[in-house]
């Protein structure tokens, strides 16, 4: 495994493509920088973090793809293994929030971006963009924010805690045995329950039953079962029910 350590960058997803770009990744390679500049999340949105403060890096393994109706499988596997690793550090009342934030009860504390180009039909030159909120305390502009700081109250050092999660993530990507749909929907943020939307100008109530295969969630509506896209949907917060 190669570590690349940056003081700052845009987007640690776009140093990383530049170089699979050059053709010079040949093992295992992680981009991590103290500040990303434009740092990318899901639905267009920026990632937003303080220097120093939070882990941001994008991982890349070679020969790894999917068909591309299949991608959403890469999400549900990172977000597991992501998940599972806070649940060792002690971390409280993890959950994955579909599509691919994970939450300590109802607050964000990660969130993961897969990012692939598309060739006959098959993902690939998958690169994995992942901020993880470590030792910030302030959220000024992200009142749905949280830190691993704030759930235990410890202060962590971002090298230890690299060198802790990627092999966890080469190994569940790479390696067969775990039922990772399964994984994924046990530890769905709201599973069974119900939960209010936004579709369009539509708000509405549904309880969030599943999510398929190719990462539509299923929810069961006044109007029976129905699937939605991730641009499709929203959530309303907890706080503004």
């Amino acid at each position: 495994m190669h570590i690349i350590k940056l003081d700052a960058t845009d987007s640690t997803n776009d140093h990383l493509r530049q170089m699979l770009l050059a053709n010079v990744l040949t093992t295992p390679t992680v981009v991590w920088s103290l500040f990303q500049k434009k740092g990318k999340g899901q639905r267009g949105q920026v990632w937003t973090s303080q220097a120093g403060e939070n882990l941001m890096f994008s991982l890349y393994i070679p020969n790894l793809t999917r068909s591309a109706d299949q991608l959403f499988s890469i999400h549900k596997i990172v977000s597991v293994c992501l998940a599972d690793w806070l649940l060792s550090l002690q971390i409280p009342n993890i959950s994955v929030k579909w599509p691919n934030d994970i939450l300590s009860g109802d607050k964000k504390l990660a969130g993961i971006l897969v990012e692939s180009s598309v060739q006959k039909s098959m993902a690939k030159s998958i690169i994995i963009g992942m901020g993880i909120n470590v030792n910030q305390i302030q959220f000024p502009q992200l009142p749905n924010a949280t830190s691993m700081r704030l759930c235990n109250a410890k202060t962590y050092d971002l090298n230890t805690l690299l060198l802790s999660v990627v092999p966890k993530l080469i190994e569940g990507l790479t390696l067969p045995g775990k039922d990772w749909d399964h994984a994924y929907q046990q530890s769905l943020y709201g599973l069974n329950q119900n939960r209010r939307f936004v579709s369009g100008k539509h708000e509405f109530e549904g309880i969030i039953r599943s999510v398929s295969p190719e990462g539509k969630l299923v929810l069961e509506t006044e109007i029976g079962e129905q699937l939605f896209e991730v641009k499709e949907l929203q959530f309303v917060h907890i706080a503004d029910q």
